[in-house]
């Protein structure tokens, strides 16, 4: 147990020091980040706020997991970080585009989801070549999801629907790092549970190197992750849910990100055909934002609602 704390300190630790001259390079290069003009007229004095700083705590997960991760007897987690790598690039190429051509667009929707799905399939192709789907259990084998071309798809609907709705979720403050960091924790917890310690230190690594980017973004943002960040966070806890099998527990664990990505999906739906709206605005955050509630009450808020979703994935 104390190696376990010691590795999430550790995390913390590297992912404050890269940062630290990410953050520089990004100031001196004058890459800031572009508000959406349809949001909350209170994000605008955010502009002139350094983006794509999610690269430090990206490098600190990809470094750590190589010094300490086993990928001999564990090649499931190379692939895990070839696939933090690949999403960590596209929301790298989103968000240059976005401050180059300096509007709030950058790669176009089905770009994304068409890049996000190749990803997603290569590495739920080789857990597949591993016989991954062998292993599943529960509920998800007595429905056939033990079949690899039903469990191919279930796996990439699930990194990249994750991915989306944790991109989605970075709108405020601390928001996505705080309850991402949780998520992760949580994950730790239950791989220390069911006895699978690679997966453990794995994310007790991503824990760590995320909570670590409060310090530059909450309460007040000296920066901000970026896509390159919140994709590569999406993708990373739902491949670790998927190599530990916990498919479903992510959707608890997750069920932040799943709002917000509902949250959406029914605010399109209902102006699309009722030409109504369910909430003031999406994601479900800037719904708050618009009530009144301030923005630190609503990101500490959500980070209560993590915390206690992650404990009842974690002791279900």
């Amino acid at each position: 147990m104390v190696g376990q704390i010691l590795l999430f300190l550790a995390a913390l630790v590297v992912s404050l020091l890269i940062t630290f001259p990410v953050l520089w390079g990004l100031n001196t290069f004058k890459l800031f980040q572009v508000i959406r003009p349809e949001g909350p007229r209170s994000h605008i004095e955010k502009s002139h706020t350094p983006t794509m700083a999610g690269i430090g705590f990206v490098l600190s997960i990809i470094i750590l997991c190589l010094v300490f991760i086993n990928y001999d007897f564990d090649p499931q987690y190379l692939a895990l970080i070839f696939l933090i790598l690949g999403f960590a690039a596209i929301g790298l190429t989103d968000d240059l585009l976005k401050v180059l051509r300096q509007q709030n667009l950058g790669l176009n929707f089905w770009q994304k989801i068409i890049l996000q799905t190749v990803l997603a399939s290569v590495f739920s192709l080789f857990l597949l070549w591993l016989g991954h789907n062998q292993d599943v259990g529960g509920f998800l084998m007595l429905i056939g999801f033990s079949n690899p071309f039903l469990y191919f798809l279930l796996s990439v609907f699930m990194i990249v629907g994750t991915a989306n709705a944790t991109n989605l979720t970075d709108g405020l403050n601390g928001l996505l790092a705080g309850t991402a960091g949780i998520a992760f924790l949580a994950f730790a917890l239950l791989s220390l549970k069911l006895g699978i310690y690679e997966a453990s230190s794995f994310c007790l690594i991503a824990s760590g190197a995320v909570f670590a980017f409060l310090y530059f973004n909450f309460p007040k943002a000296r920066a901000f992750m970026g896509d390159v960040g919140s994709l590569s966070i999406g993708a990373a806890l739902a491949g670790i849910a998927i190599i530990i099998h916990q498919e479903l527990v992510l959707i608890i664990i997750g069920a932040v990100f799943v709002a917000e990505a509902l949250s959406v999906i029914l605010q399109v739906i209902a102006f699309k055909f009722f030409k109504k709206r369910i909430f003031k605005m999406s994601p479900l955050h800037h719904h708050f934002e618009l009530m009144g509630y301030s923005e630190t009450k609503i990101v500490i808020g959500f980070w209560i609602v993590a915390a206690i979703l992650g404990l009842i994935g974690v002791f279900l």
